[in-house]
């Protein structure tokens, strides 16, 4: 059985951000921090969990358990100090090497393991050649790359903007320090790498130079470093022949907003910050990155998407989508929870960017978890906060099966719901007008469309309202004059049994 794939490309209820896709074997690999549901313990409070699936199956994913524990670092400090952006690697001796930082330790700390699944054990911080802990700068986003003749390069960097609120020393650039074969011991002395917003200006960088996110690959012989710009929510590149100097900016590979893609100024998400990496898979180059969910920045879940290539051969920006890993679009059939959104838009969204330090659930629609049991699995997601004017978008489906849309809301009055191919601000292909009390309910659309479309829905009400799911079906037959699906009003127990 070959599974359906999406964004994000693990369950719902996981928050694993900053993810770095690495292949190992026959399985693609995610090495991320760890987030929770809500963010209101801030970013990277919990433990290092690897996920991974088989390389002939991306939508089979498997997670081992914790990977590598808060409290296995002896760098922690504290209940409140965080496991940041981990990469991994396998180094020259054939074991996994695991590279992280913590929010109140400048050090670079190392785990190791016999298996790239781990567990991972504590094997030493990155340290000078008379073995002091290097902590000259902060080792923050530390990205490790492997060459074919066994170097190793340390990536690491955090260049805030000039109005962060907190005090962090700074060059003004990334850096790169090369490690001897034991993958701990620095050789030579630490070089600034790519400018940071100040450093980059009059240069090709300028308006979009260094803030986070190290992560290098090495493609056809040239060296690829993907960044976290001072935008924030994209992801950049820079190459050069060289690992450790003359890297030339090459443009942006993915903004969780669609920021920038094909010109485009407005924010087609809930947006903030974002971290990632590249990996080739069945030929393709895909970028990992993140996106922000329940009206904060620090509750975020991994996606991916397939990179164009450019007529020069290198990589051009990517469109975010719902179908992500799928490798093309989704088949209209069965149901699809709403928060696989790629498009979520209101009026109401007016205040920019996400912040970690504030929430705006009560202002904005959001995708959000809804605890129903004991268990971290027991969730039920729906996009919340819905307002006049909220429009949620999905790419692609392949609408050739479907002749119904069933939308599974929850509010109070009247709502209208307007389906539109293509483009948010095309003319509706069925519309209906229906009357919510208050719980659950289940109300279908016609839908007479073939081929392959972007699907978006648009919400007209004058409340609030949430959104669970949407069900294609084949058949017409059974809908009332009101819209309503004869036997469709399910209430939460038969529709949980009915799905399994």
């Amino acid at each position: 059985m070959h599974h359906v794939v999406m964004n994000p490309y693990l369950p719902l209820w996981e928050y694993i951000p900053d993810a770095e896709p690495r292949v190992f074997g026959d399985r693609l690999y995610v090495y991320g921090s760890h987030d929770y549901s809500g963010g209101e313990q801030g970013f990277c409070p919990g433990d290092y969990m690897v996920w991974s699936a088989p390389l002939n199956d991306l939508g089979d994913w498997r997670c081992d358990g914790a990977a590598y524990k808060r409290t296995d670092a002896p760098d922690m400090k504290g209940e409140k100090d965080g496991l940041f952006a981990p990469d991994v690697v396998q180094g020259t001796d054939g074991r996994y090497y695991l590279y992280y930082n913590t929010k109140y330790s400048a050090s670079c700390g190392v785990a190791v393991s016999d298996r790239p699944q781990g567990p991972f054990s504590f094997y030493g911080s990155v340290r000078c050649a008379d073995g002091k802990v290097y902590e000259q700068e902060k080792m923050f986003d530390p990205g490790v790359l492997v060459d074919e003749d066994g170097r190793v390069f340390l990536y690491i960097g955090f260049v805030p903007p000039a109005d962060y609120p907190y005090p962090i020393p700074t060059t003004g650039y990334s850096s790169v320090l090369e490690l001897e074969p034991d993958m701990l011991t620095i050789k030579g002395s630490s070089k600034m790498l790519l400018p940071g917003s100040e450093k980059a200006k009059g240069t090709p960088f300028e308006g979009h130079g260094f803030y986070e996110a190290s992560s290098p690959r090495k493609i056809n012989g040239r060296y690829v470093l993907v960044y976290s710009s001072e935008q924030s929510h994209e992801l950049c590149y820079a190459v050069s022949n060289r690992p450790d100097e003359g890297f030339v900016y090459e443009g942006i590979l993915v903004s969780n907003a669609d920021i920038g893609l094909n010109g485009n100024p407005c924010p087609v998400m809930p947006y903030g910050n974002t971290h990632g990496g590249l990996v080739q898979l069945h030929g393709d180059w895909y970028i990992f990155y993140h996106r922000q969910t329940h009206g904060v920045e620090s509750s975020r879940q991994g996606c991916a998407e397939k990179l164009p290539i450019r007529p020069d051969g290198l990589f051009g920006q990517a469109e975010i989508t719902s179908c992500g890993l799928n490798d093309g679009a989704l088949p209209a059939e069965g149901r699809y929870n709403a928060c696989y959104c790629c498009h979520l838009t209101s009026p109401a969204m007016k205040n920019g960017r996400l912040s970690a330090r504030g929430n705006l659930r009560e202002q904005e629609p959001h995708i959000f978890e809804e605890p129903v049991g004991t268990e971290e699995t027991d969730a039920l997601h729906y996009i919340a906060n819905i307002t006049d004017g909220t429009v949620a978008g999905y790419k692609y489906f392949d609408l050739s099966p479907a002749k119904t849309l069933t939308l599974r809301l929850r509010g109070s009055g009247a709502v209208s719901v307007k389906v539109i191919l293509d483009s948010p601000a095309g003319a509706a292909v069925s519309e209906r007008t229906a009357e919510l009390k208050g719980e659950w309910s289940e109300w279908t659309l016609p839908l007479e469309e073939t081929g392959v479309h972007a699907l978006y829905i648009r919400f007209e009400l004058e409340g609030r309202m949430e959104f669970e799911s949407f069900s294609f079906g084949s058949y017409v037959d059974g809908i009332n004059e009101n819209g309503i699906m004869l036997g469709g009003m399910r209430d939460e127990a038969e529709r949980r049994k009915n799905d399994e």
